[in-house]
């Protein structure tokens, strides 16, 4: 690679990832207005805005289904699709590769969060994010290419998803976290420096515009016995790999039942309709990702929380909201899901650590769903600033891993993604 090739591909590393960072901010703030509007008027007219989610669901199916279904769901498995199909010698692969990152993808991507999100559907801007910031990576790359023909294409993808990772929770090291554990696959050593420029660009970035934030604050947690966490993280590991596996299981092997003949439309307004009503008669609680609820628990001072059936409330809005068609993602919600269990854990079981549990609780349902540990770790460490709870952390979160495995055997992006490459 000559100096000149280099530093043009130096220069368009930096511009993409300052772009998704930018990008991303502005996507934050879209979804939170929109999920803020949400609630105001849930609480001004409940019954009127219940009415309304279920054909706001349909838009936002429609959307997809009409202008680009590659932007259905999370957006991860997409990404990682691209990233194996850019590997492909075949020139459709490659074609199909780059339809799932296109501009037009991430747009609609957009349009449907953002309806979704209006609707009150259960559903995140992280996952979405990854895929916006992918498509900006592989922009840019196929124009650097024309410079520099040598220039490696799906690492240009790997580093947009690390980016975006990093943008989105303001945590650049689970964005390098994610790129090794859920995208690279131990590929990561002949890109590394892209993935980790993208990641802090990126991150200074969203830093710059929106400030340096922890995304669910810094809970005030009580000193606890060291071992009496880790022996939380026994029970909390097993449920978050039992329900992380169940939830996973049921987006990739949906019943099929599930199945409407009688037009696509049944389905997001069915869906639409029961979320509706979970959220009616949980006063909200199961509506938007769940961020706004698991951050006022934490905040609270004993630590107050939904109720003891709120996981359960959340996982089946979540899954409905997912399995609807339309476009959004689920780590917010799985997060939301996650403190819920730990919270519930802390109530039946009469423990005093409750914020630690629900912690603990995420790390779990998380590392359950999507089988990657370390990411879970980071994430949750990173978003919380509480590195002093590292090893039960770990402990819940691989214990989680090898229960939930025993209920998908394949990670549930890696599942998700080999679906996605066989589209089109």
């Amino acid at each position: 690679m000559g100096k000149r090739q280099a530093t043009y591909l130096h220069v368009a590393i930096w511009t993409s990832a300052a772009v998704v960072g930018l990008a991303a901010v502005l996507y934050a703030r879209l979804i939170a207005s929109l999920q803020t509007r949400y609630f105001q008027l849930f609480d001004a007219h409940p019954y009127a805005l219940s009415a309304a989610t279920p054909v706001l669901f349909v838009l936002a199916a429609w959307l997809v289904k009409r202008f680009a279904e590659e932007a259905k769901g999370s957006g991860i498995p997409q990404v990682l699709a691209a990233i194996d199909l850019a590997r492909e010698p075949d020139s459709g692969a490659r074609i199909w590769s780059h339809r799932l990152v296109s501009l037009r993808t991430a747009g609609v991507k957009v349009v449907s969060t953002a309806i979704g999100t209006f609707a009150g559907a259960s559903i995140g801007r992280e996952g979405p994010t990854v895929q916006i910031a992918a498509s900006a990576f592989s922009w840019i790359g196929d124009r650097v290419r024309r410079v520099h023909p040598g220039a490696d294409f799906p690492s240009f993808l790997t580093a947009g998803a690390a980016a975006g990772v990093a943008a989105a929770f303001n945590t650049p090291l689970a964005g390098v976290t994610f790129a090794i554990e859920e995208v690279a696959e131990g590929s990561f050593g002949p890109f590394r420096q892209l993935v980790i420029v993208g990641v802090v660009v990126a991150g200074i970035t969203a830093q710059g515009i929106a400030g340096d934030y922890l995304y669910f604050g810094r809970p005030s947690i009580p000193e606890s016995d060291f071992f009496q966490l880790l022996l939380y993280a026994l029970p909390l590991g097993l449920a978050g790999g039992l329900f992380g596996g169940a939830f996973a299981y049921v987006l990739g092997h949906p019943p099929r039942r599930l199945t409407f003949s009688g037009g696509w439309w049944l389905k997001p307004l069915l869906f639409g309709a029961l979320c509706s009503l979970i959220g009616f008669f949980t006063h909200g609680a199961t509506s938007g990702s769940g961020y706004e609820v698991t951050r006022r628990s934490l905040e609270s001072s004993v630590g107050e929380h939904p109720g003891v059936l709120f996981p359960l409330w959340k996982f089946l809005t979540t899954a409905l909201s997912y399995l609807s068609g339309m476009a959004g993602g689920i780590f917010a919600p799985c997060l939301s899901i996650g403190a819920g269990l730990g919270f519930s854990f802390a109530t039946l079981a009469h423990v005093s650590a409750a914020k630690a549990c629900a912690l603990l609780g995420m790390v779990a349902f998380f590392s359950g769903v999507v089988q990657a540990p370390l990411t879970a770790v980071v994430i949750v460490m990173e978003m919380t600033d509480q590195h002093a709870l590292i090893l039960p952390f770990m402990a819940a979160a691989f214990l989680a891993q090898a229960v939930g495995r025993q209920l998908m055997p394949v990670p549930l992006y890696r599942y998700l993604a080999s679906r996605s490459s066989h589209v089109g």
